[in-house]
């Protein structure tokens, strides 16, 4: 019953705090409430716990009731693919950082494919491009100089097939002013971009400053001005091959005009004349023998000394006759039947038209061909470099 009593006096207590009971009785072990504070605050569970209450409630009297709850289907798919949803994120994220984490490494680092960094080099590229194409356009109108020297190359050897020494002298002269800015082209080309240094140290300077790839067009725009080095001498072997094989025709063609004039002088008894017209014919003879020998050290001219010694043989048989005419005074006697006959078989052993003298042309000429090739190649190479030069494009262009 006393239990019962502290329970009800607990239950009024909190149900109406300010009546007029809360303020006359007074709770054991707490100061007493004067009978003025109608107007003070109610004694709070905060209050009480300072003084230490003796109404402490246990867990066990209080009747808490929970309705049970059951996880259902739903619940467990919204919660799998939350899970699901969560750790895709996740990933997501981490993708993202490594992503960006490499992006960053790749710009403060040197490419190491390349050993660059192309954001770098790009404003000196820029200008070296300029620079290169300007070079390119001037090889282009040097490769018009190049053209016309192969067409002056041409024209050579077909004036050396006809012996037309008027237009082998135009295809001289043209080739040698084609020659002529040739070089100056060239000479300039290589000053402005210093392509003598390149296989030193321009190469190793250039890379601290440009891209691999504008390295690399710097070096073909050098190896394209390079082609066309070889040309002056091949133009100057050119024309002197043909202006030896000119003067070996000259040679013969004096010889030819003095020895029928000879003839003619024999043919009219006039056998003293004849031996002094042969003097200049053996002059031009010899001349033209000389330069075979010399030719002889580098090349194959045996057409030509064969022709010119059975040349000279048929002369000496016919000094030979006429000398022996003129000491028999007109008689025909054994000396002369003799010599008769040995004009007639050195005479048997020369050419029987002038096809000959192509084949001996060309041997006195030397290298004729081969320099026509040389250019040829030369002008070839340049083209090629050209049009790879003028293809595509690279960094900073």
């Amino acid at each position: 019953m006393e239990e019962l009593a502290l329970g009800l006096s607990f239950t009024i207590r909190r149900a109406s705090p300010r009546s007029s009971i809360a303020g006359i009785m007074t709770t054991p072990k707490l100061p007493p409430r004067p009978m003025s504070g109608w107007s003070l605050r109610p004694i709070e569970e905060s209050d009480l716990a300072r003084y230490g209450s003796p109404y402490e409630i246990d867990g066990d009297d209080i009747d808490l009731e929970y309705v049970d709850y059951e996880v259902g289907l739903g619940d467990r798919i919204r919660n799998f693919v939350g899970r699901i949803l969560l750790r895709v994120g996740w990933v997501v994220l981490a993708a993202g950082l490594a992503f960006g984490s490499a992006g960053i490494v790749a710009a403060t680092e040197h490419l190491p494919s390349q050993g660059t960094r192309p954001e770098l080099t790009y404003g000196a590229d820029l200008l070296m491009s300029t620079k290169l194409d300007a070079a390119v356009r001037d090889l282009a109108r040097l490769k018009d100089d190049v053209d016309s020297l192969g067409e002056m190359a041409r024209k050579t050897l077909a004036a050396m097939a006809q012996i037309n020494r008027t237009d082998l002298q135009a295809a001289w002269d043209g080739g040698w002013n084609n020659i002529n800015s040739i070089d100056a082209g060239a000479a300039d080309l290589k000053n402005r971009l210093n392509c003598g240094a390149w296989a030193s140290t321009l190469q190793m300077e250039l890379i601290k400053t440009y891209s691999p790839a504008m390295v690399d067009r710097y070096h073909s725009v050098c190896v394209a001005i390079d082609s066309v080095a070889p040309l002056h001498a091949a133009w100057q072997s050119m024309v002197d091959g043909s202006a030896t094989a000119i003067r070996v025709v000259d040679d013969i063609e004096t010889h030819d005009s003095d020895a029928t004039a000879a003839l003619q002088l024999e043919s009219s008894g006039r056998y003293q004349d004849a031996l002094n017209e042969l003097v200049p014919a053996d002059d031009a003879l010899a001349d033209a023998a000389n330069i075979a020998q010399t030719l002889a050290v580098t090349g194959d001219v045996s057409t030509l000394t064969t022709w010119l010694s059975r040349t000279k043989t048929f002369d000496d048989t016919l000094r030979v006759l006429w000398q022996t005419v003129i000491d028999s005074k007109g008689k025909v006697t054994a000396q002369v039947t003799a010599a008769l006959r040995a004009v007639d078989a050195a005479k048997a052993l020369l050419p029987q038209n002038n096809d000959v003298l192509q084949v001996v042309l060309y041997e006195a000429a030397g290298n004729l061909t081969t320099s026509g090739i040389s250019i040829e190649s030369s002008r070839g190479a340049l083209g090629d470099a050209l049009a790879n030069l003028t293809l595509g494009s690279v960094v900073g262009r």
